[in-house]
């Protein structure tokens, strides 16, 4: 499960076999709120399923969730509507939907392993007369 996060700077993990592929950097470190440091080992592309491919993720030693942050998905031409059960990810030219997230609580979650979308629906009407 990866959190939909809008307050770290950089999509993150702690786990290194959720890259596809990965180059290591030399140095570098992540500071949490609490002001301790998690040292980047590397960054990378992540790919959890045939669709979903999320670049420039970050590999933090220690780090025990998984982050994706709001502000680089929309970086990357993605749009994220929240709603009050889940939020989708589209991309902002097409609206092709790529992921969607779901509210568990107070907390914004995808699962990138069940990227299922049988439970969305997209109603749309079209008036031909002018």
């Amino acid at each position: 499960m990866w959190y939909l996060d809008n307050g770290c700077s950089r999509h993150m993990t702690g786990d290194s076999k959720k890259f596809g592929k990965i180059s290591h950097k030399v140095n570098g470190h992540v500071t949490y709120g609490d002001n301790n440091r998690g040292k980047i080992p590397g960054t990378g592309k992540v790919r959890s399923s045939s669709t979903v491919e999320i670049e420039d993720v970050l590999l933090v030693d220690g780090l025990k969730h998984n982050l994706l942050t709001i502000s680089q998905l929309c970086d990357k031409n993605l749009k994220v509507t929240f709603e009050a059960n889940h939020c989708l990810i589209c991309h902002a030219s097409t609206n092709e939907l790529v992921f969607v997230g779901k509210r568990i609580q107070n907390i914004y979650l995808v699962d990138f392993e069940n990227t299922s979308f049988d439970y969305i629906a997209c109603l749309f009407a079209k008036n031909d007369e002018p």
